[in-house]
């Protein structure tokens, strides 16, 4: 039980300025030791000697310990000063019961270093880089705090020099571009749009939308004014179907898409919807997957469930289309917004939403068309990453990929917000939800009256003794949307979901524990027949 005190070779010299040179950040003093196996049977008592006879080598004012690892015998941690611990390493790898002695690394997540650009107004884009700034808000006053990280993580991609590509090519199939804004000229290929409302090759901006919705999908950046978008280099073509009041029919739409085919661009970005189903259109989108395009669409604005009552282009089940739903700067579903387990793919930042208006302005929005563009721009900046990739491959990754959310998982398939940091570098959350195979029926059953009165609040506790998790089925659930609205709470008081809308047959999230309330809170006008529950579920 000796350490061997020989002279140190050359080599031990060069290996340890090589390892110097490189600076690693350890954990000061801390070194990891394995044993050799020769000895596992003793190695409690061993990692005890070894720091003894260490301690004795390095001055009786040293101090060793030692911290043992749970999960194997072999390794423990001793612990010396910092000003020693280069020496403690040379003489641990000279002792013969010692396979091996090194410093305790400090590894990090390898997103990179947030890169900010110089543009004015990118603190307020919190759908790019949330730091938990209050969102911006059209009147002009700050909004509610957010939370750090929600958003879609683009600033490290940019921090690494991935910014986009002027080769791939974006179809902004809404009111037009205004194509001379100073945010968004240099991105447009204006020459190549086609205006479906005059059956002109001008397709000029005349609402807003378009425009706003291509400063987040290619707004300039890093120009000194105004805002950025996630592309800093991209080719986005204005197709314009949707009049000066934001409306358009089915044959200027078929005729867009169509257009945006033979064009062979990337990216067919949608951020309409509301018609009923048009077999012309679906197979106007089953030609454009065809020809390798992906299909980006908003899921709708009625707040309700899109696999049980369809929206379109939204619900065309077409494998080249990815339907959007909104999330606010908190991470929550945005009230509004559509969902839908089955037929609504991922959710994105759709909720007072700063970007570029007609006439080189700038405006905030909200809806899933604003989540939209925020896909689009991402497919974009990960073809140009991936230029090789299918179609298929870029949802399949945008899909993979997004960040795990709590009150996500059950209303997009993905279960959660997108993150482009994670899409580029093949980065994909697993879920944390209790698995569905452990779900029991309870038989616990309320109803509200039948329509409900005006101004009212109704109360339903629920109780499932020794239930971990808890969640409430909703037979029939019928209130005014977006003003009437029902609250599933915990028993704590914090909020899981708020519903409106027509959801029938609707499975809230799950609660924690074996308490439960759902509140259903009714405004001064308008009765709806209300909710019905004959059973909830738990998880013991």
């Amino acid at each position: 039980m000796k350490i061997l005190f020989a002279r140190l070779s050359i080599l031990i010299l060069v290996i340890s300025s090589c390892a110097e040179a490189r600076a690693f950040q350890s954990v000061p003093g801390e070194l990891i030791v394995k044993l050799k196996s020769e000895t596992q049977t003793r190695s409690a008592s061993d990692f005890h000697a070894i720091a003894n006879s260490l301690q004795k080598y390095l001055g009786v004012r040293s101090l060793v310990t030692v911290r043992k690892l749970m999960t194997t015998s072999r390794y423990a941690v001793l612990k010396v000063s910092e000003a020693q611990k280069a020496k403690a390493i040379l003489l641990l790898n000279q002792d013969a019961r010692v396979a091996y002695a090194e410093p305790n690394f400090i590894y990090h997540t390898l997103e990179g270093p947030d890169y900010i650009p110089n543009d004015p107004d990118f603190s307020s884009l919190w759908g790019l880089r949330n730091t938990g700034q209050a969102e911006p808000e059209p009147s002009g006053t700050p909004g509610a705090p957010g939370v750090l990280g929600a958003d879609i993580h683009v600033a490290s991609v940019w921090g690494e020099g991935i910014t986009g590509s002027k080769k791939i090519r974006i179809a902004v199939i809404d009111t037009g571009i205004d194509y001379t804004h100073p945010e968004l000229k240099d991105n447009v290929d204006a020459a190549s749009g086609f205006n479906f409302v005059n059956n002109t090759a001008n397709a000029m901006d005349d609402q807003n939308h378009g425009s706003h919705c291509s400063g987040t999908i290619g707004a300039i950046a890093n120009n000194g004014i105004g805002v950025a978008g996630i592309n800093w280099n991209v080719t986005m073509i204005p197709i314009k179907f949707l009049d000066s009041s934001g409306s358009g029919t089915a044959d200027r739409a078929l005729q867009a898409i169509q257009y945006a085919t033979q064009l062979g661009v990337n990216v067919m970005s949608n951020s309409w919807g509301g018609g009923g189903f048009s077999q012309a259109l679906l197979d106007a989108i089953t030609e454009a997957k065809n020809k390798g395009i992906l299909f980006v669409v908003a899921a709708g604005n009625d707040s309700s469930d899109n696999d049980l009552k369809p929206t379109y282009p939204a619900n065309y089940s077409v494998d080249n289309v990815i339907a959007v739903a909104a999330t606010d700067h908190q991470d929550k579903i945005a009230s509004f917004s559509n969902f839908g387990r089955s037929t609504v793919h991922i959710a994105a930042p759709g909720v007072n939403i700063l970007s570029t208006f007609m006439g080189g302005g700038y405006g905030i929005l909200s809806g899933t068309s604003m989540a939209t563009p925020h896909i689009s721009g991402m497919a974009a900046l990960l073809w140009s990453v991936h230029p090789s990739y299918s179609y298929a491959q870029i949802k399949d990754t945008l899909l993979q990929s997004c960040d795990k959310i709590r009150g996500l998982s059950h209303k997009v398939a993905c279960g959660g917000r997108a993150n482009i940091y994670n899409a580029v570098h093949g980065v994909f959350p697993k879920p944390s939800d209790p698995p569905e195979k452990d779900w029991k029926d309870v038989q616990i059953s309320f109803q509200s009256p039948h329509p409900y009165e005006n101004s009212q609040v109704y109360s339903f506790p629920i109780q499932v003794p020794n239930a971990k998790y808890i969640r409430v089925v909703f037979d029939a659930f019928s209130t005014e949307a977006g003003y009437d609205f029902v609250h599933v709470k915990q028993a704590n008081g914090d909020e899981i979901e708020t519903l409106s809308g027509m959801l029938p047959g609707y499975v809230s999230d799950y609660l924690i524990g074996d308490h439960a309330e759902v509140v259903l809170t009714t405004d001064s006008s308008v009765t709806m027949p209300g909710i019905v529950v004959s059973h909830v579920q738990a998880i013991y």
